[in-house]
């Protein structure tokens, strides 16, 4: 399964994707994945679409690319009050795979600026942001969606947003399966991806707590419509994980030296200020790799410099650790 899609016109092949995650998906991030390979594209961290036009793009952890990553996705957070124009011709100049606009974020600082599901839930507002976009954006677009807000009568307006997506010339979607209020700890509702496939010709890609490839073989019926797959947290666990869901080879990984690399790769790209919590939010999912792995989250709790965290997380990485053996990793 997954093993090629048609983008846009362009071949992304596997069908696999990475979820941009805030404080996550940086160019060092991005970096440590493609050590390992077994993805189809890598998706930014969303950018604020104001923001992006004082950024260095060049520079800029949130922004800049390495050859080494393939094909880079570049998702805007949007809320219609930004120069779009201007944004997505200053994004042009870093020739991305495609712009990606986010529907589907329901944190309450993404509402209060208007973007994700803020803007999903206003529709007059929605088909001028995605008017704009397409005008102004030549190139691939898609878009990233949660099932709506009302997890009773949600299919009518649902549709409805899809029909604006095929009509204004968006070239596929990413849901994820659950509803806007919906926390991590409610299983996604992946039953949901057939019945969408089927009423739209945009190829649809499904995100939401893919763990393993056994969650496509014993979810079959879920996960055979879909053109593609967006992994999110467990990349985050497990940066070799897209190698498995390829079917490609996968070495038992180095702990210590993984960890410490990924260390490497922020320094270079980041101050220490700004690493330090980056290294604390990577560092809370690498723990879900080690049976006791709460005791690495907590021992780096304790550091105030990157220094430090990097001192407790290799005390404890380097004792060899024992490793969670389940398939099943919970994000709550």
């Amino acid at each position: 399964m997954f093993e090629r899609m048609s983008l846009g016109g362009q071949e992304i092949a596997p069908a696999l994707f990475l979820a941009p995650m805030e404080g996550i998906t940086h160019s060092a991030f991005r970096r440590l994945l493609s050590d390992y390979g077994g993805y189809g594209a890598l998706f930014t961290e969303m950018l604020s679409a104001g923001a992006f036009l004082q950024e260095k793009t060049l520079e800029s952890p949130y922004t800049r690319r390495r050859p080494c990553e393939g094909k880079v996705i570049y998702q805007f957070g949007a809320s219609g009050r930004e120069d779009l124009e201007a944004v997505l011709r200053k994004v042009e100049s870093l020739a991305p795979d495609a712009v990606d606009l986010n529907l589907g974020c329901p944190a309450p600082k993404i509402r209060a600026h208007g973007w994700g599901v803020s803007l999903a839930a206003d529709f007059p507002r929605l088909r001028t942001v995605l008017e704009r976009f397409r005008r102004a954006w030549p190139g691939t677009l898609t878009v990233k969606v949660r099932l709506g807000d009302d997890p009773e009568r949600w299919r009518e307006g649902f549709l409805e947003r899809v029909r604006l997506f095929e009509d204004l010339g968006v070239d596929a979607m990413t849901v994820h399966a659950r509803f806007s209020g919906e926390k991590l700890k409610r299983r996604p509702r992946w039953e949901e991806f057939a019945w969408i496939a089927a009423r739209t010709r945009l190829p649809v890609i499904g995100n939401g707590d893919i763990c393993a490839p056994e969650d496509l073989v014993r979810h079959r019926e879920a996960f055979a419509p879909l053109a593609g797959l967006m992994l999110g947290r467990i990349a985050v666990v497990k940066p070799w994980i897209f190698r498995a869901f390829a079917g490609l080879p996968v070495e038992p990984p180095d702990h210590a030296e993984l960890w410490d690399r990924h260390y490497r790769y922020l320094l270079e790209d980041m101050p220490p200020e700004r690493a330090f919590g980056r290294l604390m939010d990577f560092t809370y999912y690498y723990a879900k790799n080690f049976l006791f792995g709460h005791e690495l989250y907590r021992g780096v709790q304790k550091a105030r410099t990157c220094e430090e965290i990097r001192e407790a997380a290799l005390r404890f990485l380097e004792a060899g650790p024992t490793p969670n053996r389940g398939t099943g990793v919970s994000f709550t």
